[in-house]
């Protein structure tokens, strides 16, 4: 069995090799280019999004990962689109073209990509959904999405708006959910065409009033093929889905919980994924909004099965460490191995769950995104 991770940093892309994942070998390809996200479709083809603050944003593809096209169509919003000036005011220091000044919407970021059901799916900035139907050929906008009625209410996180979460439902094409930082997580039952937000039982929203909007969700994980029971990385907490997001209940038995900026308790992150043949489920606390770096020093994967109680995963790990794991860097290979990438450029890989871990990589830029494809 041969792994090959795709590892998106602001200065290009690691491709890392192996074909017993001890020994790793490194390319480092779409260089100067920052990449944001990649993908694998039903035919092998992986699609790799990338970004630019003078030129927008850009898809290459490649069928073996080493020769890379870029293709003529990308995400964009209709000229007649308006932006949102809060986004605009967080991602201006990026915007050195002054492309943001007519107050007009601009793709400034594909924050995931999606594929499912064959058809391709890219979120983006301004937490607009796209799909695309021809391997990227062209694309169009998921309008029941794109156009609800409450999207005046939505706030932008600290990144700004960004539809960084897209799962499907492997037996019913009609479901999907959607999460937004700083909006929340939204459900389309119809294809589509209709989305309502699920956030019943997260901190702020309560039983009796949960919340429409405003709720930021960092990163959601789940099994297609077992889509109602999901996990969720909350900016306030970590929670477990058992009817397809239609509530919540907070599951942190076992993980570190740090006193927010606000005072509220809870256990803060970013990364969340599973591993679907063994049903297990990984995070990466850290401590709290105010610091942003593992809990004491010492980085730490955690793991649970089914969310009653989490184990830390230390092995291998070091214990002065101060950096941060951002929400699209932990990936798994469905084949036991997991892997995660630092904001300080060091990746590390584990073969069993996490029970011991190896440092891959190192002297990578910031590390923003990690994919583990089996070869």
């Amino acid at each position: 069995m041969s792994i090959a991770l795709v590892v998106g940093t602001p200065k290009g892309a690691a491709v890392i090799t192996s074909k017993d994942r001890k020994n790793w070998s490194e390319e480092f390809v779409l260089r100067g280019w920052p990449v944001t996200a990649s993908v694998r479709d039903d035919k092998g083809r992986v699609y790799a999004s990338v970004n630019s603050p003078n030129y927008g944003v850009a898809l290459f593809t490649s069928d073996d990962m080493k020769e890379w096209k870029q293709l003529a169509a990308a995400p964009r919003y209709r000229p007649e689109d308006r932006g949102n000036p809060e986004h605009h005011r967080l991602v201006a220091k990026e915007d050195f073209g002054g492309i943001l000044k007519g107050g007009g919407r601009f793709v400034d970021q594909i924050w995931t990509l999606h594929f499912a059901h064959g058809a391709l799916y890219a979120g983006v900035s301004e937490a607009w959904l796209f799909v695309s139907r021809d391997r990227g050929e062209s694309w169009q906008p998921i309008d029941g999405f794109n156009e609800q009625p409450n999207r005046g209410s939505w706030a932008p996180g600290f990144g700004g708006l960004g539809a960084h979460t897209i799962l499907s439902d492997a037996k019913n094409p009609n479901r999907m959910w959607v999460g937004v930082s700083a909006a929340g997580f939204f459900r389309t039952d119809d294809g589509g065409k209709t989305w309502a937000p699920k956030n019943k039982g997260v901190n702020p929203a309560v039983e009796s009033a949960p919340a429409s909007t405003g709720q930021c969700v960092h990163s959601v994980t789940h099994d297609p093929a077992n889509a109602s029971v999901l996990f969720r990385q909350e900016h306030r907490g970590v929670h477990k889905s058992e009817d397809g997001g239609d509530t919540w209940k907070v599951i942190e038995g076992g993980l570190p919980v740090t006193e927010l900026s606000d005072g509220h308790h809870c256990s803060f992150g970013f990364p969340s994924v599973m591993d679907r043949a063994s049903g297990n489920v990984f995070v990466v606390p850290l401590d709290g909004d105010n610091f942003r770096f593992p809990r004491g020093g010492q980085l730490a994967v955690y793991r649970t099965k089914d969310g009653a109680r989490w184990d830390a995963k230390t092995n291998g790990l070091p214990a002065n460490c101060f950096t941060a794991v951002l929400r699209g860097a932990l990936a798994a290979d469905q084949q036991s191995g997991v892997y995660f990438g630092t904001a300080s450029g060091t990746l590390y890989g584990s073969s069993d769950l996490g029970e011991s871990w190896s440092e891959i990589a190192s002297g990578l830029p910031r590390i923003t995104s990690v994919e583990a494809y089996v070869t």
